[in-house]
């Protein structure tokens, strides 16, 4: 398969033409147009979330305590470390704390806030 970077490159920097490009490289015209038009690069994604047989019957609760959270102040929230540690002693979690440090954070990602 022929890089797309390589179609741009060839094309923008080096002057080729579409017919050039698509004879060079035995692709369509219609093809080599599509990829000069893309501006990012394709990326791979998920069709469905991975299953996580650890953490699934946990979100509910942690969600719970970060939701209450947002009322309490600064000093008094749950960290990902404390969380992990209720889990294990509360309810018995059989997960690693990289996997609780992971979600959570994952939960406290906020997009930058835009004027």
């Amino acid at each position: 398969m022929v890089d797309v970077e390589f179609i741009r490159k060839k094309h923008l920097i080096e002057g080729w033409s579409i017919r050039k490009l698509s004879r060079q490289l035995q692709l369509s015209r219609q093809a080599i147009r599509k990829a000069l038009q893309e501006t990012e690069l394709p990326r791979y994604q998920l069709t469905k979330p991975r299953p996580s047989p650890v953490m699934d019957p946990f979100r509910e609760i942690i969600l719970g305590w970060l939701a209450a959270d947002m009322h309490a102040p600064p000093k008094q929230r749950h960290t990902a470390k404390r969380i992990f540690s209720r889990l294990g002693e509360e309810y018995q979690f059989a997960g690693g704390e990289a996997t609780v440090r992971r979600y959570v954070a994952r939960l406290r990602e906020k997009p930058p806030e835009v004027f």
